[in-house]
């Protein structure tokens, strides 16, 4: 009996070191915000999406935006205005555009090094917080930051193409308000700042209905409201492709 009960400290111990270890505040925070959007079986079951709005640029310039997202992977964005239309797409090993205003009026293919619009975080449907680990991210928590509507967990997202991100998630909604992170436009890198308002659910998920756009220190804002967003649209994945 007694050999028993000098037993018990050690069964213990050893039950302990084989129970799962108890979710990180980055996982906490993770599956908050997953759930908030609507639940990570959903959100997996999401095929492809389209997002139509209208941008306003300071200055007031007006461009008609339509966003497409495909797995696995596929990406096209196209800003119309003034009967020229603008197009960046990837269908995930080449990117390309078409930049009318740029003076690129054919598809011609565009490196990360001279234009990240379609990096690897936009090309991932589903966001890079969903199953990060398996996807070769990295998630830390910096600490609490306090925005103009409250605050947030700031979370440092290392992607498994060396790009750097930050989410801030609002702790009271778990939803991400704001992205910074570093683009490459026109050759150039450059700090872009991207806050997210006016969540609405869709078919069960949430996205934000109001994106304002800017480079850090600079003044001048991009305003997207979003009209319309269809979940599954039948989507030809010639449309991501670089025309021949």
């Amino acid at each position: 009996m007694k050999r028993n009960l000098k037993a018990l400290p050690l069964l213990g111990a050893l039950f302990v070191a084989c129970s799962s270890p108890p979710p990180s505040p980055v996982d906490e925070i993770v599956t908050a915000n997953l759930t908030a959007r609507g639940g990570l079986e959903a959100i997996q079951a999401l095929q492809s999406i389209r997002a139509t709005g209208m941008a306003t640029a300071s200055g007031g310039r007006i461009a008609r935006v339509v966003q497409e997202i495909k797995r696995p992977g596929f990406y096209r964005l196209e800003f119309s205005s003034q009967g020229t239309t603008a197009v960046f797409a990837h269908d995930g090993k080449v990117g390309w555009h078409v930049a009318p205003m740029e003076g690129v009026f054919e598809p011609e293919p565009i490196t990360p090094e001279n234009h990240s619009e379609a990096g690897i975080d936009e090309r991932d449907i589903e966001g890079p917080l969903v199953n990060w680990r398996a996807k070769g991210h990295t998630v830390e928590l910096v600490g609490r930051e306090t925005l103009q509507g409250g605050e947030t967990d700031k979370l440092k997202v290392t992607l498994a193409d060396g790009g750097i991100r930050y989410d801030y998630v609002d702790v009271a909604s778990h939803q991400v308000v704001r992205s910074d992170k570093t683009e490459m436009i026109r050759g150039r890198s450059m700090q872009m700042e991207e806050t997210y308002s006016d969540f609405r659910e869709v078919g069960g998920l949430f996205f934000p209905h109001l994106i304002e756009t800017h480079v850090k220190d600079r003044p001048e804002t991009i305003t997207i409201v979003v009209e319309k967003i269809e979940l599954d649209p039948d989507l030809d994945d010639s449309r991501f492709r670089l025309p021949e």
